[in-house]
């Protein structure tokens, strides 16, 4: 085992960069800034967050908008980067999470965090079908697949959405939406970006009017391979991404979208890993004289029915969608190397949802809702210590089958006065068979879950109030209560007794949620300064945290769920400020406290801290008590009408809690503060030269200073194992549109 710098770098490629840079800087001396009258205020920008086309400003709840122009040019291609700037959110790295951190997953929200609640994760670091406290849906498919190509905006909303969205999206959910076919014009565009870790990255996207005004079909793929940032051949990814989308709209009030979307990704492990060390927070790296590496391949079909029947507008949206992962993935623990092997034969969802609602132009703005929700798994799992040493083997059937039925209203009682309403009923059954083998490290045995013992039924009401009030057309206030649903489940998993290790059934309550919110959304100076503020209060049952450490001697690691109550309250801030046409200033803080409460006893034992942080399972993320970014734009108009935009951001993240138990406390003097993160400044800068509207040339560097910091650290077995964070990045992106 070594310390290492774990910096790799590519002197040419930073020099293209830096120069691409300095060159745009010397030819903006004879620059004039740019002043079109279009340019002088900030954006109306349209969402569907509340199943409904309106603007994010009329919204009343938490709404944050990216949009895939501006994702594409800061160089921002994984969920995590994407969410990086949004107030109330932590973490969403989710295509390499789980404690199979590089085996892909079929859950999407996995690492997610909202309004200091983290997404769940399985026990043991389960990589399949784990219902999250957050959700995402891309085209309106819930774990949709291809959210990070040919982007048209990502929604985040922060708070319950269970009433309209259901399943899972209790703290809050992603909304991505991709480019629909365009009915009238023939185009597309290609992007080309390399960068530092041998970034190779391919995006395109054409546009086929085939009957013009009624039939068009939208054809794009993406191509992503880097090296890894700690061992290139170790840590390198790859990913394949196809989708095809065909709009048949033959007149206005009828339309019918069907699409295909493909995803094959691997992601390797092994080489050069961060080890262990017996001191807090040194990273030290260890050899692993092996590579291995984990495929997983996504399929999804889907259709969106929109149609004018009178009464309202009836929606249909079917899908299809089948996960599958198959190799070995090495892990450096603290209990030396991990060998698991994985496979997932079948993992196919099915999802029905039916909406009617009302004409865009009623005062009682109201839609009713039907969605049904089925899942099939076969999934095996092991892991070995070294090639022979069985730790555990876990093959699992599951079918999940759920269904629920959703109305809301909005009705204006008043001048400038709204209030909201909606109510929602979910019935989610599951029925497990599972074996369990525990290796000789935990004195062997078996288990069994089959039958009437592997069924489970869980059943909830959820609900939405709302008051809005509008002081002027451009200043909102708004306040809310709403709650939300996460469905129980039931395993086998390992308990520690005297008399050694013993496997039974673990079963997970339903977890809900209840959340209070008063917010404020306004624009001012003409349309030249918006600001939102919303305060939030989360009171969270049964929240269950997963890959706890119950072995009161640290190895063999006993992994199990627990739960206990959370709460958390906050304030988010956002503002937008646009002094000159060509000059963009936007602030966004974030503040959480999130804590365990009522702890129970055997809780409490495990899960010392009362700050809710990441567990031992790796893919855990930690809420991070405030956040800051601060990002500055200014245009300058080129000889030619060329443009040359400059962007720099900083982002600051207070320091927070790490893990660790009761008997860590007893036993390990200081151990709060060993594991506890610190604080960390980070920035970013990129520079866009826009020849015409066609083409674009962008230079960008993010983690400017190249701070690596720590983001985690686990300690087990008188051992600590830390995290860091991604290197500094670079790289020049080609952008053309046809």
């Amino acid at each position: 085992m070594y310390t290492h710098s774990g910096t790799r770098s590519s002197t040419s490629a930073l020099a293209m960069v830096l120069g691409l840079i300095s060159t745009f800087a010397v030819g903006t001396s004879h620059a004039q800034t740019a002043a079109t009258a279009s340019n002088e205020t900030l954006e109306e920008i349209i969402v569907t967050a509340e199943r409904r086309v309106e603007g994010v400003q009329k919204t009343g709840a938490s709404v944050s908008v990216r949009t895939g122009d501006d994702l594409l040019k800061e160089g921002k291609f994984s969920l995590g980067s994407i969410l990086e700037d949004v107030p109330g959110i932590t973490g969403g790295a989710a295509l390499a999470t789980g404690g199979t951190a590089g085996g892909g997953t079929d859950n999407p929200a996995s690492g997610l965090v909202i309004r200091g609640i983290p997404s769940n994760i399985g026990a043991g670091g389960s990589t399949t079908s784990t219902a999250s406290a957050a959700a995402i849906y891309v085209d309106g498919v819930y774990n949709g697949v291809g959210g990070s190509y040919d982007l048209e905006r990502v929604e985040v909303l922060r708070g319950p959405q269970g009433t309209l969205y259901g399943r899972s999206a209790t703290a809050g959910l992603v909304a991505i939406h991709t480019r629909d076919p365009d009915l009238q014009d023939f185009g597309g565009n290609a992007t080309v970006e390399t960068g530092n870790y041998s970034l190779q990255h391919y995006t395109a996207a054409l546009n086929l009017p085939i009957v013009s005004d009624v039939l068009s079909a939208r054809v794009s793929g993406n191509y992503y391979a880097r090296d890894g940032y700690i061992d290139a051949n170790g840590g390198a990814v790859r990913s394949t991404d196809g989708r095809i989308k065909l709009l048949y709209k033959p007149n206005e009030d009828f339309s019918l979208l069907v699409g295909a979307a493909l995803s094959d990704s691997k992601d390797h492990s092994g080489g050069t890993l961060i080890g262990v060390s017996q001191f807090p927070n040194v990273v030290e790296y260890a050899d692993v004289p092996d590579i291995q590496s984990v495929t997983a391949k996504s399929r999804q079909y889907w259709a969106e029915v929109n149609w004018n029947i009178g009464i309202g507008t009836f929606t249909y949206l079917p899908s299809y969608r089948s996960f599958d992962n198959d190799g070995t993935l090495l892990v450096y623990g603290t209990s030396g190397v991990l060998t698991e092997p994985l496979r997932t034969r079948t993992d196919d969802f099915v999802t029905q949802e039916l909406r009617l609602a009302s004409d865009p132009g009623s005062k009682l703005i109201w839609q009713v809702g039907a969605l049904y929700y089925d899942n099939v798994l076969s999934n095996t799992s092991a892991a070995m210590f070294g090639p022979v040493m069985l730790y555990q083997d876990d093959v699992i059937r599951k079918k999940t089958t759920a269904y629920g039925l959703f109305a809301e209203a909005t009705y204006p009682f008043a001048d400038a006065w709204r209030v909201t309403a909606g109510g929602r009923y979910d019935d989610t059954e599951i029925s497990v068979h599972e074996f369990y083998q525990a290796g000789a490290l935990l004195g062997g045995g078996s288990y069994e879950l089959s039958g009437d013992a592997g069924k489970r039924q869980f059943t909830n009401v959820t609900y939405k109030l709302r008051l809005e009030h509008d002081l002027t057309p451009a200043n909102l206030l708004y306040a809310s209560v709403s709650t939300g649903f996460s469905p129980g489940d039931v395993t086998v998993a390992q308990e520690t007794t005297p008399q050694g290790v013993v496997l039974q059934p673990l079963e997970l309550q339903a977890e809900t949620l209840t959340s209070y919110e008063i917010g404020s959304k306004n624009r001012f100076l003409d349309n030249k300064l918006q600001v939102n503020a919303a305060a939030f209060y989360t009171k969270y049952g049964a929240y269950q945290s997963a890959g706890i450490n119950t072995n009161p001697n640290g190895f063999p690691p006993i992994f199990t769920t627990l739960s206990s109550p959370l709460e958390s309250y906050g304030l988010e801030f956002e503002l937008s400020v646009k002094p000159t046409a060509a000059d963009l200033l936007k602030l966004n803080v974030g503040w959480t406290h999130a804590r365990f409460v009522d702890k129970p006893a055997e809780f409490a034992r495990w899960v010392a801290n009362d700050e809710v942080s990441s567990t031992n399972t790796p893919g855990s993320q930690a809420p991070i008590p405030l956040m800051a970014s601060l990002g500055y734009d200014h245009i300058f108009t080129l000889p030619g009408d060329s443009t040359l935009t400059l962007h720099g951001d900083v982002r600051y993240l207070s320091s927070h809690s790490g893990f660790f138990g009761q008997d860590d406390r007893n036993i390990v003097p200081n151990i709060e503060s060993n594991v506890r993160i610190e604080a960390a400044v980070l920035g970013n800068l990129n520079a866009t030269w826009a020849a015409t509207e066609n083409i674009s040339l962008t230079g960008y560097v993010r983690n400017v200073g190249d701070h690596r910091y720590i983001t985690k650290t686990i300690y087990s077995s008188g051992v600590y194992q830390p995290y860091l964070n991604d290197p500094r990045t670079y790289g020049a992106v080609l952008s053309v549109n046809f």
